[in-house]
């Protein structure tokens, strides 16, 4: 993956991107030897393929639309690329120069072009199966230094695909012992600190909520923190859910297929972790995720169990398939332990989101309106949709228990998703600055393939609010 700084220089392949105000580069009028400016839709994400027939050394030229010059952006560009992407089977370049604006510089277009490409061509991996290897692609823009560009958005799109790929394995592989492995091999790879704490450590802490959530399974539960180190600034705390199979417990769902799915925050967590360390961002971040199963036995908890949470609050079990706050409460804890004074939190979390929401934004809470702004602009950053949802003691007050401090779920439908923010609220102390991500709905594709959704996004922010990068 490298840049090509001319046109008659291309040997493979070319995805060529072209506005509906723009003509095709005379080049390649002239290679092909007719104007093809008349049969190539500019219509956004609409893909034309040109046979070239000899007059190149490659097999055709890929046209995709971007609609008027003035009109486009990012996400526009993101989509135009993935559209061409499915029809690239064997190394190409992508011509970009034509798509340099005042809008657009070379440096954006370049890294998000890499990125989209790569998530785009990835591909889950059958068990039993080699990794399929992404074709590279090279990136034609002439007057620039965009290498570094093509670095990054290798890095990123590499990133987000390592999370589908940890997400997107059975869950009889993908155990939390094995995400621990995964974790560690991760910070062994980018020099990050690495503690997993154990059951037995996480008995000594007392942390009650994720050690009852791993009563059923007689696999471990685990705690993963990883500590990237390289700013100025006070750390931030990034924690996923990384329940790793959920059957609801005693709760027992009607249907739990889908649920290797459980895991996609804890997975994100590793992504957006490897990220940041490859790029060397400028920013100092623990990376927390809490890891179980929740599984039905003898030794499962119940409903109407009440435990001592790491931060000494108790709570009554309402329902044993409201587990993922029951672990988060006390990561969201240990962290802060840690000294993380701005969090972000990533859970597959509630149905009643996916109600509210679908599967197009993701459900945004924060107990910071300064801290939602700085993530609405790092949403917008990066091409991705969330909405902010409410907070309020009103929800909590429908937590309130008799034999315990908070119960874990109202226990019927009806604003689920605020109430489970509410919950998690509880465990945020003062003065330190909090947004949930509940990914349920936007977290996989219909159980066919894990997103990547949100990691982006988390660090756009964390870069955004880290020390100044280049």
């Amino acid at each position: 993956m490298k840049q090509i700084k001319n046109i008659d220089e291309i040997k493979d392949n070319m995805i060529y991107p072209i506005y509906k105000d723009k003509t095709i580069h005379n080049s390649v009028i002239e290679h092909l030897g007719y104007d093809v400016n008349g049969i190539v839709s500019r219509k956004e994400s609409e893909v034309t393929v040109i046979r070239t027939l000899g007059k190149y050394d490659f097999e055709k030229i890929i046209f995709v639309g971007l609609g008027l010059s003035k009109e486009c952006t990012t996400l526009k560009l993101r989509d135009a690329i993935r559209k061409a992407t499915k029809h690239v089977n064997v190394k190409s370049v992508v011509y970009l120069d034509g798509v340099v604006s005042e809008q657009l510089d070379a440096t954006t277009i370049t890294k998000v072009t890499m990125e989209s490409y790569i998530t785009t061509a990835y591909k889950q991996v059958k068990v039993g199966c080699k990794e399929k290897e992404i074709t590279d692609i090279d990136i034609c823009i002439s007057d620039r230094d965009i290498e570094g560009a093509i670095r990054l958005g290798r890095i990123y799109g590499e990133g987000i695909n390592y999370a589908r790929r940890l997400a997107d394995a059975p869950p009889n592989i993908m155990t939390p012992a094995q995400l621990v492995i995964e974790a560690k091999a991760l910070a062994k790879q980018y020099n990050m600190e690495c503690t997993i704490l154990d059951k037995e450590e996480l008995t000594k802490m007392e942390a009650g909520g994720i050690l009852a959530v791993n009563q059923g399974s007689h696999i471990p539960a685990y705690m993963i923190v990883l500590k990237y180190s390289n700013g100025s600034s006070v750390y931030s705390g990034v924690v996923g859910k990384g329940l790793t199979f959920d059957s609801g417990g005693y709760s027992l769902k009607g249907n739990s297929y889908g649920m290797k799915y459980d895991m996609c925050g804890g997975a994100d967590v590793l992504g957006i972790m490897r990220i940041i360390a490859e790029s060397q961002m400028k920013v100092n971040v623990y990376g927390v995720i809490p890891t179980t199963e929740n599984l039905v036995s003898g030794e499962a908890y119940k409903p109407e169990d009440v435990i001592t949470t790491l931060s000494k609050k108790t709570i009554e079990v309402v329902s044993t398939d409201a587990e993922g706050r029951l672990i988060l409460c006390d990561a969201l804890t240990h962290v802060q332990n840690l000294g993380a004074k701005r969090i972000v939190d990533l859970a597959t979390l509630t149905g009643a989101c996916v109600a509210a929401l679908g599967d197009v934004y993701t459900g945004v809470f924060s107990n910071s309106d300064k801290y939602y702004q700085e993530f609405e602009k790092a949403m917008q950053q990066s091409d991705e949709m969330g909405w902010r949802l409410p907070i309020h003691k009103q929800y909590l007050n429908k937590l309130k228990s008799q034999s315990a401090d908070l119960k874990n779920s109202v226990g019927k439908v009806g604003a689920g998703a605020s109430v489970a923010a509410n919950f998690l609220e509880c465990f945020i102390n003062e003065g330190v600055e909090w947004i949930h991500l509940d990914i349920a709905g936007t977290s996989d594709n219909e159980h066919k393939g894990a997103t990547g959704t949100m990691i982006r996004s988390v660090v756009q922010l964390l870069k955004n609010t880290g020390d100044l990068n280049d």
